[in-house]
């Protein structure tokens, strides 16, 4: 299968190729335009400074001839040779200026014109140029969902990576993080949740960088020339088998025809948590409530203090002078008893964190060729206070174009990415933020003789599972490291007026490896006696991905009158191949020294390898008339090696149509709406992302048993999964009606988008089987969810003075909303544990509670049955088992007197109750920014109008000692939310271990005391400037200087009940991406950064 694949490919290959070459010879054929007269002219700004780069074409009504120039690093045009005629129109555009359009010129052989040309800044972005797939159009002219963030939005203000930059600056573009460690990448969803498959979010959007796939956070952010989200199926579907997720365009930079400008750019920040990590650090208090939380749930004490340890802790409370520590005869052996008051969280971690960006790049070019230098290095230092984790990345691109002569253009964009990520710690205790429990204030992390502590010996636990005593000897520890390679190869052949063929080739080497090491580690109880603890072993996993992209196509440009025609036709193919090495040995030699060839014993070893191919034809046709009436038809026939044959190949056609009537004579708003556009649309997409590369095969998996014959051990090959023969597309389709509007001469801008979008076949578990077949049902397209959404997006600029200097200000509003319902799936009996027809996507089904029991004999005489949901207070020993005063009383909603679930189904939920949805609505971004003379302000808020949440079985910042008695890190006034008898309005209720852990407890089941609200507003980002004066500049010879400070997600207001629990990061958990429920993962920084931007 493999070689048949690439065979395939390398043959297609070949042929392009040759194709591309033919076109490019026949096209010297070609006639030469006579001579004729001479056109030249100048473009400047408002300021008189000369434009660079800006697009003069020159038509002739008459005869239908169009030619094209660009303004040099002067501002200068010319038009040589035109032919000579009257009816000539000069159309200069540039994007952030107003169109012109000189109209009525007559050219005569032999003499010149010469035009002045002052450009005016456009106040809307109406006439900007957006990049869609495999061209650009005039955003006035599209008839699709696109949204599109420019340069200026990234350069400006300093990020770590570009999904970070992108968060709030689109309408339903979602972007969220799973966790706050140095190197993390946002997961970007467009549309909200689509698909049941990967989480919600189908895999994700396609990315594709300067037109082929790649990876949006490899990028340099000040590389960035523009991004376009294509949302809707008519705008995606030229894309086909990997668009019915949407598509994210990212168009890199390319070099200034000109003089060489050098610009360098740095960044110097320094961080802290955006929650509290002010925990509980009161010895006495934490000892206290851990035992007490215990006992009532285990009947014994956790810490196995006496009432003497107990009186020397609160003695020690006011009297710090005391040891914090002794050494007792305890179990017939001298060993240390602590005392201590550990702020364990500030022993373990650090909430500053410093981190550096270094950017440079050089740009030129002269009139027929143009570079682009670039290079970045970026790093993050980490969280932990001792062996403290470092990221590292650098970037660099090499981009140059060359115009051979009038008809061929070819060019070559080399990048290089590569980044490293040093961590203490090893597999999931890897930087020991996942497991943070046993380490109570009373327990001192060294011994008086330096050692680290492990046990008190008084119970059964180790203190912090040990992580300190294996961070504080520093050989466990882990490494990601990850390397690009990424070259494209481009050729453009202007083969007639408004005829361009153009061809691409793509290498992307991806190769990757983590590797952790465990050693044991040295620990001490006993005065004099040192032990060791934990094992020793080293792995290594290699990762190697290739790919092979080619694109040919050609577009066609044709007005005749008001008509004018767009075709593009083209074809692409790719090839991905993938391979991974792991191995893994024990008992290596040396500490210090972390090799495979150091280990004893045998190796353990495993791998896999798989390729798959992709290959397609689209094409795109557009008609406009006199700019008023837009129609646009799109399709691609799409095939994928992944499904059998006679299943791989579908086709995905779209069409959407705009009508301007703003541009209509009998519009009666003119003067008040300058642009009035509405647009609708309907296509069709495949996907094929969840499909594996070999679902369709049987697969033989191999294995060893543990027989012996003849001195080795037995293999066997156990029997293939079962598999479904007619595994297909997985296939979406939708509707999108939008309107886009332009008021008071453009300053106000809005565009708002409703789409409906069905996702049919998605791969699944299929049909029920019977428990004698022996394996589970295989995959099948056998599920069907529908999307329902809206987008609005708000924009008002305004341009003016202040005090004698220019004032520039705008803000703009970004609001999304979306649902999903289950249209289709194989669930007979509408199991609740399990997708069913019309469920609303997100619901949390739970209990009513209607407070707490305020006596003991109240909760005796309760005639309600709850032990249902007090599953976990039946196991507590004796009394602790019944129910009590503080105890949680759950309501009985279908009154059979017996608080449960029924049979858990649709039709008998019992009393359960959808009490809340975890989809995040009502997503919105706030942008606004200030220019005022060489100061300069912007500001971004970010934030969720409405999202529950029920913290996890994990959520031990939110649950405390309800979940783990020993957990680590508690709230410092957690107690004063527990009901006592002193406390009966608390929040939480009498206090008992385990309740939220395990299964069926009082706060493990859901309830709606407990939901917690997820709203919030956050400062994602504020930046202050100021740039040097022209007048400074010239003296000291440079084009740009600017000082920045910035700020990220500086506030945050929210409705979340706790300051220990970051709302983005529980937002996050919607799709299940975080399997502690946010509370055991690496924490959301603020932080705080000054820098500089030179350009000479």
């Amino acid at each position: 299968m493999q070689l048949k694949i690439t065979l395939l490919f390398k043959r297609f290959s070949r042929r392009l190729l040759l194709l591309l070459l033919a076109f490019s010879i026949t096209s010297l054929g070609f006639a030469q335009v006579s001579p004729g007269g001479k056109v030249t002219g100048s473009i400047n700004d408002e300021k008189g400074l000369p434009l660079v780069g800006v697009s003069v074409m020159a038509v002739n009504e008459s005869t239908q001839l169009k030619k094209t120039t660009s303004s040099d690093n002067k501002g200068l045009f010319t038009f040589t040779d035109l032919p000579a005629g009257k009816g000539y129109s000069f159309v200069i555009s540039y994007v952030g200026f107003r169109t012109q359009n000189l109209k009525n010129y007559e050219v005569k052989t032999g003499e010149q014109i010469s035009l002045i040309v002052k450009m005016l800044e456009d106040q809307s972005d109406l006439n900007e140029v957006v990049v869609v797939g495999y061209g650009t159009q005039k955003k006035v002219n599209l008839t699709g969902a696109v949204a599109t963030v420019n340069a200026k939005t990234l350069e400006d203000r300093p990020i770590a990576n570009i999904t970070q930059g992108l968060q709030g600056a689109v309408p339903n573009l979602n972007i969220s993080f799973g966790d706050g460690r140095p190197g993390s990448e946002g997961k970007i969803n467009v549309r909200g949740y689509t698909s049941i498959n990967s989480g919600g979010s189908g895999g994700g959007p396609l990315v594709l960088v300067d037109g082929v796939p790649g990876a949006i956070n490899n990028l340099n952010p000040k590389d960035i020339a523009s991004i376009s989200v294509l949302k809707d199926a008519s705008s995606a579907a030229i894309y086909g088998a990997r668009a019915a997720f949407g598509v994210v365009l990212v168009t890199t930079k390319n070099g200034k025809k000109g003089r060489t400008t050098i610009t360098y750019s740095n960044n110097f920040g320094f961080t802290d948590p955006t929650t509290s990590t002010d925990f509980m650090t009161d010895a006495y208090d934490a000892a206290k409530m851990n035992d007490e939380a215990f006992i009532r749930a285990v009947g014994n004490s956790y810490t196995g203090y006496t009432d003497e340890d107990y009186a020397y802790l609160l003695k020690r409370r006011t009297d710090k002078s005391l040891p914090d520590y002794i050494i007792d005869n305890r179990k017939g052996k001298d060993q240390y008893v602590y005392y201590g008051d550990t702020d364990w969280w500030h022993t373990i971690f650090r909430d500053r964190q410093t981190s550096m960006d270094h950017s440079l790049s050089v740009s030129g070019g002269s009139e027929n060729t143009d570079f682009l230098f670039s290079g970045r290095m970026y790093q993050k230092n980490g969280m932990m206070q001792i062996n403290q984790d470092k990221y590292k990345s650098y970037n660099l691109r090499a981009k140059i174009n060359t115009k051979v002569n009038k008809w061929l253009t070819i060019g070559n964009n080399l990048q290089f990415n590569t980044s490293n990520y040093d961590y203490p710690g090893w597999g999931v205790n890897a930087n020991f933020v996942s497991v943070s429990v046993h380490a109570l204030p009373s327990y001192l992390p060294k011994n008086p003789d330096g050692t680290a502590t492990y046990r008190t010996e008084l119970n059964n636990y180790t203190i912090g599972d040990g992580l300190f005593a294996d961070l504080l000897h520093g050989k466990s520890k882990g490494n990601e490291k990850e390397y690009e390679f990424i070259n494209l190869f481009n050729v453009t052949a202007h083969l007639a007026e408004g005829l361009e063929l153009k061809g691409n080739y793509t290498y992307n080497f991806k190769p990757s490896g983590v590797w952790a090491r465990r050693a044991q580690a040295p620990w001490s109880i006993y005065p004099g006696v040192i032990s060791q603890f934990g094992f020793d072993q080293f792995s290594e996993t290699n990762y190697t991905r290739q790919s092979h992209v080619v694109n040919i196509f050609g577009d066609y440009t044709k007005t005749l009158g008001k008509h004018t025609f767009k075709a593009l036709l083209g074809y692409n193919q790719e090839l991905n191949t993938y391979k991974r090495v792991f191995a893994q040995r024990n008992d290596l030699i040396s500490q210090d020294l972390n090799d495979l060839d150091l280990g004893s014993g045998d190796v353990f070893a495993t791998g896999n390898a798989n390729e798959y191919a992709l290959l397609g034809g689209f094409f795109r046709l557009n008609y406009d008339y006199e700019g008023k009436y837009l129609l646009e038809v799109n399709g691609r026939y799409d095939g994928t090696s992944k499904f059998p044959p006679g299943k791989r190949f579908g086709f995905f056609p779209s069409v959407s149509a705009g009508w301007r009537i703003s541009q209509e004579k009998f519009f009666p708003l003119k003067g008040i709406v300058d642009e009035l556009k509405f647009r609708g649309s309907y296509g069709s997409l495949g996907n094929q992302q969840e499909a594996a590369e070999y679902g369709y095969i049987p697969l033989l998996s191999r294995g060893t048993t543990d027989y012996i014959t003849d001195g080795k051990k037995t293999e066997y090959l156990s029997s293939p999964t079962p598999i479904s023969p007619n595994l297909t597309w997985e296939r979406a389709t939708s509707v999108n009606f939008g309107v886009d509007a332009g008021f008071l001469d453009n300053r106000l801008t809005a565009t708002f988008d409703y789409y409906v979008r069905n996702t049919f076949d998605m791969l699944t578990a299929g049909k029920t089987v019977s428990a004698v077949f022996g394996a589970g049902s295989p995959k099948q397209n056998a599920a069907d969810l529908r999307s329902k959404g809206w987008e609005l997006a708000l924009n008002w600029t305004q341009n003016g003075t202040l005090a004698g200097k220019p004032l520039n200000w705008n803000i703009g509003v970004g609001l999304s909303d979306y649902t999903a319902e289950i249209t289709r799936f194989d669930n007979p009996n509408n199991l609740l544990n399990n997708y069913y027809v019309g469920q609303q996507i997100g619901e949390i089904w739970g209990y009513r509670v209607d407070g707490f029991f305020k006596t003991d004999e109240e909760a005796q005489a309760y005639k309600i049955n709850q032990n249902y949901v007090n599953q976990q207070r039946l196991k507590a020993p004796g009394n602790w088992a019944k129910l009590s005063a503080g105890d949680l009383k759950f309501l009985d909603i279908n009154g059979d007197g017996i608080v449960n679930n029924g049979k858990n189904t649709l039709a008998d939920h019992g009393d359960l109750e959808v009490i809340g949805n975890s989809l995040p609505r009502y997503s919105y971004g706030i942008n606004a920014g200030i220019n005022w003379g060489n100061f300069d302000i912007s500001a971004m808020f970010q934030g969720i109008g409405k999202q529950q949440w029920y913290p996890g079985n994990n959520a031990d910042k939110f649950w405390g000692p309800f979940s783990r008695p020993y957990y680590s890190f508690v709230d410092k006034d957690f107690l004063k939310d527990v009901w006592t008898p002193e406390n009966p309005n608390a929040y939480f209720p009498k206090l008992r271990g385990y309740e939220a852990l395990n299964d069926r407890g009082e706060l493990n089941v859901k309830n709606d005391r407990y939901l917690q609200d997820l709203a919030y507003i956050r400062l994602k980002n504020l930046t202050v400037g100021f740039s040097l004066p022209e007048t400074v500049l010239k003296k000291i010879k440079l084009s740009k200087v600017r000082v920045y400070l910035s700020g990220e997600n500086l506030f945050t207001f929210t409705k979340l009940r706790s300051n220990y629990i970051d709302p983005e990061q529980a937002a996050g958990d919607y799709n299940n991406s975080t399997v502690d429920a946010n509370a055991r993962v690496y924490p959301f920084s603020k932080v705080y950064s000054f820098g500089l931007d030179v350009s000479f």
